[in-house]
C-alpha cells in the first residue's frame, strides 16, 4: 500500500516537552469524526500541521486513554467538526504513583 493510500502514524515520541507551561502544540484539522482501529490503537485521521496523519488516541497496550476521552467528550459537545481547526497541547511528567515512568498529559484547545 502507498503512504498515498494510507497515512503515516503520528509518533507521540516526536513531541518531547516536559513542560506544562511550554507544552508541544500540534494544530490538528480532523478529516474524519469517526475514530477507528487497529491492531495497536484507536485512532483519528487529520492533518496535522499540514500534513495528513493517523492520530493515535488511545494505544491498547497503554492505561493512558485521557485523550481519547477529551477527544469523544469534545466531539459529543460539538466542538469537533470535519475541516475545522483545534490545537492539542501535550507534554509529558512524572507519573502520580510510579516513580520511574512519565505520563502524557494532553489539551485540548478551541
Amino acid at each position: 500500500m502507498s503512504e498515498t493510500e494510507f497515512p503515516p502514524f503520528l509518533k507521540w515520541g516526536s513531541y518531547p516537552s516536559k513542560d506544562k507551561e511550554n507544552p508541544d502544540i500540534l494544530v490538528v484539522e480532523v478529516l474524519e469524526t469517526e475514530t477507528f482501529e487497529t491492531e495497536f490503537s484507536t485512532n483519528i485521521r487529520a492533518n496535522v500541521d499540514g500534513i495528513e496523519m493517523n492520530i493515535p488516541l488511545h494505544n491498547f497496550e497503554s492505561k493512558n486513554n485521557q485523550l481519547l476521552k477529551k477527544f469523544l467528550e469534545a466531539k459529543k459537545k460539538g466542538k469537533i467538526q470535519v475541516g475545522k481547526e483545534f490545537k492539542i497541547k501535550t507534554w509529558k511528567e512524572q507519573h502520580p504513583k510510579k516513580m520511574t515512568f512519565e505520563i502524557r498529559r494532553y489539551e485540548l484547545v478551541f
